[in-house]
C-alpha cells in the first residue's frame, strides 16, 4: 500500500513543501492511503517564533495544505500562508471559490472545512469580548460550579418545554446566546431580524405584503450559464443545451454556481420588479415605481429546503401605506375597497383564467418549464402570448398537491395542510369593510402567485396582502416570528443534553487549570461550538455565507442602540 506523505526540500531562501506518494513494499493493489491521526489539528496560522507566517512544516503543515494536498498540490499558497501581504481568511476563501479552474468550489468538503473555522473565528471573538462585560463578571464564579447533572435537570425540563430552575444554567444559556448571535448561521444570529421588522414597523407602519419566492435552479437556463454550460441566452433555443439529466448533475456539483443564480435572480427582482434598491453603507435607499407601486422597504430572510435549494420570505412596505386606524377607517368606504380590489386583481391571482378542478386536472403541464425564456414584449401579439403563457406556467407551478413528504401534518390527531389548503373559492375578487380578503379563486388547490414576477421568472411563489384589519397586528407578529425563525437551524431539539456531555469534557480537560477567566472564555467557546456543529446547512447556504452575501435582504441599514449604557448615563 502507497501512503501520501509531505516532504520538505530547501531551494534558495525558499521553503517549498512537496507532496509525495511514498510506495512501500508491502504494496497492496496499488492502492494509496492517508495515515490519519487522532489529535486536534490547529486551525490558526502557523508562524515562526518571530510571529512571520509559515507553511508549517512536515511535522505541523498548515490545516489546510495538509488536509486537501490536491488542492495546494505544490504545498504552497494556501490560506493564512506566508506572503507579501497577510490576506483575511473569509477574503482568500472568497478567491478560492472564484477560482478559472472551479477546483474548490466543486471540492465536497472545503467549502465546509472554511465555513467551520470561519464561525470558530468568530466565536472565539465573541467569547473573547463577552467575558470582559460586566453581565457576564457578575455570574462567571458561578459557572464554575455548574455540573453535568445541572443540565441533565436542565434537559429534563427543556424536554417539558418549561423554564429552566437553576439560575446558573439559565445565565450561562443567555451568556451563550449573546456570544452565538455574532456568528454567522446560527438561529441566535437570525432572530436579531425580528427587531429589525419590529423597528421597521415603527418607522414605516404596518407592512402591505408578504411574499415567498423559490427560484427553480435546477433547469433555469442562466443558472446552467453560469455553471459553465455555453447556452446564448439572447438567441435561445429550448432545445439547444445539455438535457435534464446533465441540467440536475451541473447544479448538484456546483453549489456556488447555485448560490450566485438565487442572489443574481432576487437582486434582479427587488432591483428591476420591486424599484428599489438599498446601499450597504446606509447612504440612501432608491425607489422608483414599479409593479407594487412605490416600494417604501422591505426585510426578507433566505432559507433551505430539504434538496439546498434556496428560497426567499419577504415582507414589503409600500410609500403611502395607511396606518392602522387609518385602515380601518378607511374600508368603510367603497370607493378605496374597489381600489383595493383593483390592486389585488393586478398583482395578486390565485385563479387560471376561471378553470374548474377538471380543466386544472386534466390540462397539459409543460415539462422542465423553468429552461425556457420570459416572452419577449417586443413580439407581436405580445399580450395574448403572455397571457397564454404565464396560465401555463403557473398551472405548472402554483398547482398544490398535498402530500405526507411536503405539507401535511398532524395536529391533536387530525391531519392537516400546513400551508391550509384547500383554499377559499371565490368567483370574484373580494373584501369586506373589516380587511379581510380574497383573490377570485375557482380551484382551490392553485396558490397564490403575482402574474409580473410569473412572467419575468417561471417559478413557485406565494403573496399576501396584509390588510389592517382587526387581525393585522397578530399577523405582524406572526410574520416577523416566521421570517426570522422560518427553520431552526439546530439539529437536535435539546441543547442542555448536548452540553451536559461538553461540560463533563470542560472539567476533565481543565482540572489543573485555576485561572478563572480563562476557565470562562474555554467554557463558552466549547459550549457554543458544541451547539453549532450540531446545525445542518446546504452547500448553497454555507457558498452564500463565505461569500457575503448572507441570509438576509434589508433594504435599510441598522445600528444597534445599547440601551443599558444609554440609560446609565441617563
Amino acid at each position: 500500500m502507497g501512503v501520501i506523505d509531505i516532504g520538505a526540500t530547501h531551494v534558495g531562501d525558499n521553503e517549498v513543501l512537496v507532496n509525495t506518494m511514498a510506495n512501500i513494499t508491502s504494496c497492496i493493489d496499488d492502492e494509496y492511503a492517508v495515515w490519519r491521526g487522532s489529535s486536534f489539528v490547529n486551525e490558526y496560522p502557523r508562524t515562526h517564533e518571530a510571529g512571520e507566517r509559515t507553511h508549517g512544516g512536515t511535522d505541523n503543515p498548515n490545516h489546510l495544505l495538509g488536509a486537501y494536498p490536491m488542492l495546494w498540490p505544490y504545498g504552497m499558497g494556501s490560506i493564512e500562508t506566508r506572503r507579501a501581504i497577510n490576506v483575511p481568511y473569509n477574503i482568500h476563501t472568497r478567491w478560492c471559490l472564484q477560482y478559472p479552474d472551479k477546483q474548490f468550489r466543486h471540492h465536497g468538503q472545503f467549502i465546509f472545512q472554511a465555513f467551520g473555522v470561519l464561525q470558530k473565528c468568530q466565536m472565539c471573538a465573541s467569547a473573547c469580548l463577552q467575558v470582559s462585560k460586566k453581565a457576564f463578571l457578575q455570574h462567571q464564579s458561578t459557572f464554575q460550579s455548574l455540573t453535568p447533572k445541572d443540565f441533565v435537570v436542565a434537559s429534563a425540563e427543556e424536554i417539558q418545554k418549561v423554564p429552566f430552575s437553576n439560575p446558573t444554567v439559565k445565565a450561562l444559556r443567555n451568556q451563550l446566546s449573546t456570544v452565538r448571535a455574532k456568528v454567522m448561521g446560527t438561529d441566535e444570529s437570525r432572530i436579531k431580524i425580528r427587531g429589525q421588522i419590529r423597528g421597521m414597523n415603527i418607522m414605516k407602519g404596518p407592512p402591505s405584503l408578504w411574499i415567498t419566492i423559490n427560484p427553480l435552479d435546477m433547469g433555469d437556463p442562466i443558472a446552467q450559464v453560469l455553471v459553465g454550460e455555453q447556452i446564448d441566452l439572447d438567441s435561445f433555443e429550448h432545445t439547444a443545451g445539455p438535457n435534464s439529466e446533465q441540467q440536475n448533475l451541473n447544479i448538484a456539483h456546483d453549489p456556488f454556481a447555485v448560490a450566485k443564480f438565487f442572489h443574481f435572480v432576487i437582486g434582479t427582482i427587488l432591483e428591476e420588479l420591486f424599484g428599489i434598491k438599498g446601499y450597504s453603507n446606509g447612504s440612501h435607499v432608491r425607489r422608483t415605481n414599479r409593479i407594487f407601486g412605490k416600494v417604501a422597504s422591505y426585510v426578507g430572510t433566505v432559507e433551505a429546503q430539504g434538496q439546498g435549494t434556496l428560497y426567499l420570505h419577504i415582507v414589503v412596505w409600500l410609500v403611502g401605506a395607511l396606518t392602522h386606524v387609518q385602515m380601518k377607517e378607511a374600508f368603510k368606504s367603497e370607493t378605496f375597497r374597489v381600489k383595493v380590489k383593483n390592486y389585488i386583481k393586478a398583482n395578486i391571482r390565485a385563479d387560471l383564467d376561471g378553470a374548474d378542478k377538471q380543466t386544472v386536472l386534466h390540462s397539459a403541464t409543460q415539462p422542465a418549464i423553468s429552461y425556457s425564456r420570459p416572452v419577449d414584449p417586443c413580439e407581436p401579439g405580445y399580450l395574448s402570448s403572455a397571457k397564454i403563457a404565464k396560465l401555463k406556467m403557473a398551472s405548472t407551478v402554483q398547482h398544490h398537491r398535498c402530500s405526507k413528504d411536503t405539507c401535511l401534518v398532524s395536529k391533536k390527531g387530525i391531519i392537516h395542510c400546513k400551508r391550509q389548503a384547500p383554499f377559499d373559492i371565490s368567483t370574484r375578487d373580494y373584501i369586506d369593510e373589516n380587511g379581510t380578503w380574497v383573490p377570485k379563486c375557482t380551484y382551490a388547490y392553485i396558490n397564490n402567485w403575482c402574474p409580473p414576477i410569473m412572467q419575468c421568472i417561471w417559478v413557485n411563489q406565494d403573496i399576501k396582502m396584509i390588510t389592517s384589519g382587526a387581525e393585522m397586528m397578530d399577523i405582524a407578529f406572526y410574520i416577523s416570528m416566521y421570517v426570522a425563525n422560518c427553520k431552526r437551524q439546530e439539529n437536535s431539539s435539546n441543547a442542555s443534553a448536548l452540553l451536559a456531555k461538553k461540560l463533563a469534557f470542560h472539567k476533565a480537560r481543565e482540572r489543573y487549570n485555576s485561572g478563572v477567566s480563562q476557565l470562562n472564555k474555554r467554557l463558552l467557546q466549547r459550549c457554543a461550538n458544541t451547539l453549532t456543529r450540531e446545525q445542518e446547512f446546504s452547500a448553497p447556504e454555507v457558498v452564500s455565507y463565505l461569500m457575503g452575501w448572507g441570509d438576509r435582504y434589508i433594504s435599510h441599514w441598522f445600528v444597534t442602540i445599547y440601551w443599558n449604557a444609554v440609560a446609565s448615563l441617563i
